[in-house]
């Protein structure tokens, strides 16, 4: 609120003499204003954030101008999308307390960049100068980014409508290239690879992304795979309790899918680094790629709510974290986005019953190991939250032994056998595996046929409930 003064200045005995005639309150007005992105592509996700002054309590009322809107509501964030090119506005109209305000954006919907080759490439002697690497075409207003194994080096090319050379290059490795349009984060990967070798030189492969792999819960190695008439097959290398000391725990044979499930390492316990290397049919192996890092996810209860708690990934530059989370066997939901340099996060979640929840990054180029399908986002393990405020007073002395366990699981409750209990099992995502009644006493649970690894078993009695984890070997 502003304070205004009126004030009479009047001359007595020669002096200067100032009086406060009165005051007003001027009360600011409300404001409405919202933040997105100028330019964006068909289909792209553009968030839509709330930047005004009105409380979150507030009537909205959204005009996306034809958009479909994937999340959101109230005074958001929203994530919409538009499947017409053109000049779009987005408006919101806001009421409270008889206040009222509007505000109006404008967004320029466009084609995705045209899609190029890319040229060039080949062996030279060492010490020559290098050899050509290009793009079959360009755009004006469009500009291509090259890199060389996944890395961008500083050789960008703006689009004039006709092939763009990069130049000669020396250095050996893997070209290929990007295309942006300009001032958005509109991008296109170009197709193919340029590969530069210098005659008897080395070959590199760089890795994608490192995910987890929600079917088998294990860790999935992802790379687009080189060109190459000389390539025998691929190393899969894994950091091991040293750090920076990584073993070879694969070999993938060039013509297969270019992509590893790593059956060895628990994703469920703690975050690995993976590199990969090249080995050519002559025997030679060359030099290992730079690590990527995957993300583990950890959760503890709080006094409001989960403490979700996780590494970041590692391996190619984003922007965004989504955090997902299922209550029991509810669909999965987006519950919030935070910034690339967050690693925590509090839901404030009382209910009771099981809470899963997952870690997404949302990689800025897809990953395509092979025609048929590519990989567009790398998710962490899936961890199930314990529920908040369960009492154990009825169950206080269950046990559960061995754990782990590798055929049978006991089960111990308190009692003479004359009370009946629930019992159900379930894996790290939230999904069931097993149900039954069982009566106080001790029971046998055969658990030969799961998987090894961890699992969540609830005990349900009369006026208590508990949880207890227990792992399979």
């Amino acid at each position: 609120m502003k304070i205004s003064f009126r004030f009479l200045i009047a001359v007595a005995y020669g002096l200067f003499m100032t009086l406060i005639l009165g005051s007003s309150a001027i009360a600011q007005r409300p404001t409405c204003t919202f933040s997105m992105a100028e330019i964006a592509c068909l289909e792209q996700h553009v968030k839509v954030t709330f930047t005004g002054s009105m409380p979150e309590a507030a009537f909205y009322d959204w005009d996306f101008d034809g958009a479909i809107v994937l999340e959101g509501s109230g005074q958001g964030p929203y994530w919409i999308k538009w499947l017409t090119t053109g000049e779009k506005h987005v408006s919101v109209l806001v009421i409270h307390a008889g206040d009222t305000c509007d505000h109006t954006r404008g967004i320029l919907i466009v084609e995705h960049p045209a899609l190029f080759h890319m040229t060039g490439g080949g062996s030279y002697l060492a010490g020559g100068v290098g050899v050509p690497v290009g793009l079959s075409g360009s755009q004006t207003g469009v500009i291509y980014k090259l890199r060389r194994n996944g890395v961008y080096v500083e050789n960008n090319k703006l689009g004039t409508g006709n092939p763009i050379e990069f130049g000669l290059q020396t250095e050996p490795g893997s070209y290929d290239c990007i295309a942006k349009i300009d001032g958005s984060d509109c991008i296109r990967e170009m197709e193919g690879v340029a590969v530069v070798t210098i005659s008897g030189g080395a070959i590199f492969q760089h890795i994608c992304m490192v995910t987890f792999d929600t079917a088998a819960m294990k860790n999935l190695i992802v790379w687009n795979k080189i060109g190459s008439n000389h390539a025998s097959h691929f190393n899969v290398y894994r950091e091991t309790y040293q750090q920076n000391h990584y073993e070879k725990i694969a070999e993938v044979p060039y013509p297969q899918m270019s992509t590893y499930l790593d059956p060895t390492a628990d994703p469920l316990m703690k975050s690995d680094r993976y590199r990969l290397s090249v080995t050519d049919t002559a025997g030679n192996e060359f030099e290992k790629s730079p690590y990527h890092k995957t993300v583990h996810l950890n959760i503890n209860p709080g006094i409001y709510g989960f403490n979700l708690i996780w590494n970041h990934y590692e391996g190619f530059e984003f922007l965004t974290y989504k955090i997902y989370r299922k209550l029991g066997t509810d669909p999965w939901e987006v519950i919030d986005s935070v910034a690339s340099n967050v690693d925590s996060y509090t839901d404030f979640y009382t209910t009771s019953g099981l809470a899963t929840y997952f870690i997404e990054v949302i990689r800025p180029e897809h990953c395509i190991p092979s025609k048929e399908f590519g990989y567009a986002s790398v998710i962490s393990n899936i961890a199930t939250a314990a529920p908040l405020g369960m009492e154990e007073d009825e169950l206080s002395g269950i046990m559960i032994y061995p754990n782990p366990a590798r055929e049978k699981l006991f089960i111990s409750l308190p009692g003479e056998g004359h009370e009946l209990f629930s019992l159900e099992i379930y894996r790290p995502d939230g999904r069931k595996l097993y149900e039954s009644q069982i009566r106080n006493g001790n029971t046998a649970i055969d658990i030969s046929g799961y998987t090894s690894g961890l699992y969540i078993l609830k005990v349900n009695g009369n006026t208590a409930s508990v949880v207890k984890k227990f792992f399979k070997n």
